[in-house]
């Protein structure tokens, strides 16, 4: 059954699968599409930074306190690791700044004397005495992920209900709308006109790797729910999300994603389902596939146009060599870069929030990508976010430059044609489309990943 709702932004939402499911809170998805549009914040000209003073030393004065980020931390009589240590203080030790300098080493007053510590292993960020708090995965009660599909009508009954309840520190923007009239969303956690920095996570890139989703609308309740209450290691997600604001894009591609949970009934349009058709009997007809239509559509990774997102980035994209020509389950780069709803609402996007991080979810390897080609310092940059990250989810890191893997994709075109620094990171081992069975293991991979990033970004 599809359902129209007119948002008072204009846009058209159409639900996949309606039927008669009673949603979960009293929000109704009239009240959920009262979105609030992206702001684009552009820099003051008449507001002019404070003027730099530097002193006789060459360090830049302040006046401020840092936390050591460190187990342990020396403290040193001069700057250098070759001179005498004053002492050593524990994680978290809160020192009074009153220099910063650009040679790696910054002067605090220490005991009643001058002293350096490495600005390796300080924040500006407060670190809590209590460093764990209790996390009751009873707490989250929003996001269901008990179930093998989670479709595009449970998605938006999600931020309808965490919309309802977290609205404080969240908005939710419609920043687009696909061929087969459903909504693209964006989740922002945190104040983007105070914030300094902008972390983007993008999921549900590609119809198969639904699983891609869930993981992204799980971590944004996770952030959400204990945003007042939670740390990491010490640091308030609350401090986290003032400094390095999160945008995610649960479901990027709506569209692929109803085919390839609820093949033909998944789609709305009677044009969609004859071209669903025709790609399948020209694909088995050539012997790109031997399976049948459901499986054919259970492994589909293209939106409803037939074109591969991961390919349809202008960055190299005449060069993307992918052997796929005319729309098709997998593979098809579009008939020009750019050309989809999606690729155009993720552009968009990016324009406007100018990221200083982006992540996109994919399946399957449990590893994380940085290298697009990048020249350094943007290489060296990235390869630090993707360890930090990898170190907290036990993945491994992938060093290999992606080379052509990464023509007309999104991690390319934002690596190399937009200069940002840019993780790919494929969840799970199995095949896609993943199995309900490996979200737990993702789960805890991935919990804490969202803050290990914040804190790289705004200490960089």
């Amino acid at each position: 059954m599809k359902r129209t709702i007119v948002a008072v932004i204009l846009v058209v939402v159409l639900l996949a699968g309606c039927g008669n499911k009673k949603p979960k809170s009293n929000v109704t998805l009239t009240d959920m599409t009262k979105y609030e549009h992206s702001v684009t914040v552009a820099a003051d000209p008449g507001k002019q930074d404070n003027k730099i003073v530097k002193d006789a030393d060459g360090y830049t004065v302040v006046s401020d306190t840092v936390y050591v980020t460190s187990n342990t931390l020396n403290i040193r009589v001069q700057p250098g690791t070759d001179t005498d240590v004053l002492k050593t203080v524990p994680y978290g030790t809160a020192l009074q700044r009153t220099g910063k300098g650009d040679f790696g080493w910054d002067r605090i007053y220490f005991e009643n004397t001058t002293a350096y510590v490495s600005n390796d292993y300080i924040t500006s960020l407060t670190i809590l005495e209590n460093r764990t708090f209790e996390y009751s995965n009873a707490m989250l009660s929003i996001v269901d992920t008990s179930r093998q599909i989670y479709d595009y009508r449970s998605m938006c009954e999600d931020l309808a209900e965490l919309r309802e309840r977290y609205g404080d520190h969240m908005k939710l923007n419609c920043i687009g709308t696909t061929k087969d009239d459903r909504s693209i969303f964006e989740i922002v956690i945190g104040d983007p006109e105070k914030a300094k920095k902008h972390v983007f996570f993008c999921g549900g890139i590609c119809g198969a790797e639904y699983m891609t989703s869930l993981l992204c609308m799980k971590q944004a309740e996770y952030c959400l729910c204990y945003y007042d209450s939670g740390n990491y290691n010490g640091f308030a997600y609350r401090e986290l999300c003032e400094n390095a604001v999160i945008h995610v894009i649960p479901m990027l591609n709506p569209d692929g994603i109803a085919i390839s949970q609820q093949y033909l009934s998944g789609v709305h349009s009677e044009e969609i389902i004859t071209d669903l058709k025709k790609w399948f009997e020209r694909d088995s007809v050539k012997g790109g596939t031997s399976l049948s239509l459901d499986n054919y559509l259970m492994f589909f990774y293209a939106n409803a146009n037939g074109v591969d997102l991961r390919r349809n980035f202008r960055y190299l994209w005449e060069n993307s060599n992918t052997g796929v020509t005319e729309p098709s389950s997998e593979g098809y780069p579009g008939a020009e870069p750019e050309s989809e709803p999606e690729t155009q609402a993720l552009i968009r996007q990016l324009t406007g929030t100018k990221p200083d991080l982006i992540v996109a979810y994919h399946t399957t390897g449990s590893n994380i990508s940085y290298n697009y080609g990048q020249s350094e310092p943007r290489l060296s940059q990235a390869k630090r976010y993707a360890e930090a990250a990898a170190e907290v989810m036990n993945y491994d890191v992938n060093k290999e430059n992606a080379g052509f893997r990464s023509y007309g994709s999104y991690e390319g075109y934002c690596c190399l044609e937009r200069g940002i620094p840019t993780l790919g990171i494929a969840l799970g081992s199995g095949a896609t489309p993943l199995s309900l069975n490996e979200f737990n293991a993702i789960w805890n991979a991935c919990r804490e990943s969202w803050a290990v990033l914040q804190l790289q970004v705004i200490d960089y």
